[in-house]
């Protein structure tokens, strides 16, 4: 494993980091981080579609769909049939949901700025511009140019069973 590669150490970091949060929002709040980011996704993206959310979730479709049945049971959701399309629905955050998104926020807000600590405020704000600009450039064009070099990653993503596999 190259354990030096930006991907593992980006890997790492978010899953050390989400670990920690995950513990501290189960126990205080019963929702799984990945619950938590969900609702905050429909929070920041009004009368959100589920296929939208599921985009930005970058969970599988099943996952997302099982997080959200959840929030919809919980309170925190609602869902509301298109009038204009019996198929599809818009989501939101109803005002339990709203009120959990207040109390959660400032935790991982908190656990942010612990993460970041051995950093100065100036390492931070360049820290944070690096990783947008890579972030747009992977959203962007990134792709592409990775599909010219390898040209089967242009092919569907492999499965999360596929990859553990070694595949």
């Amino acid at each position: 494993m190259l354990r030096q590669s930006l991907t593992y150490q980006l890997a790492s970091v978010a899953e050390d980091g989400i670990s920690n949060a995950g513990r501290i929002f189960e126990t205080r709040f019963g929702l799984s981080v990945y619950e938590i980011r969900v609702l905050r996704l429909i929070r920041d993206n009004p009368s959100v579609t589920f296929t939208q959310l599921a985009q930005l979730t970058k969970f599988e479709r099943t996952a997302t769909s099982r997080m959200l049945s959840r929030l919809i049971k919980a309170g925190l959701v609602q869902r509301t049939n298109s009038p204009v399309d019996a198929r599809r629905f818009t989501l939101t955050v109803m005002q339990a949901g709203q009120d959990l998104c207040e109390q959660a926020d400032p935790i991982s807000l908190t656990l942010e700025a612990m993460m970041l600590e051995p950093l100065s405020e100036r390492e931070q704000e360049a820290l944070r511009a690096m990783l947008g600009r890579i972030l747009t450039w992977v959203r962007a064009g990134y792709a592409d140019k990775v599909g010219d070099r390898f040209p089967e990653a242009r092919s569907a993503r492999p499965s999360q069973k596929a990859i553990l596999r070694g595949r």
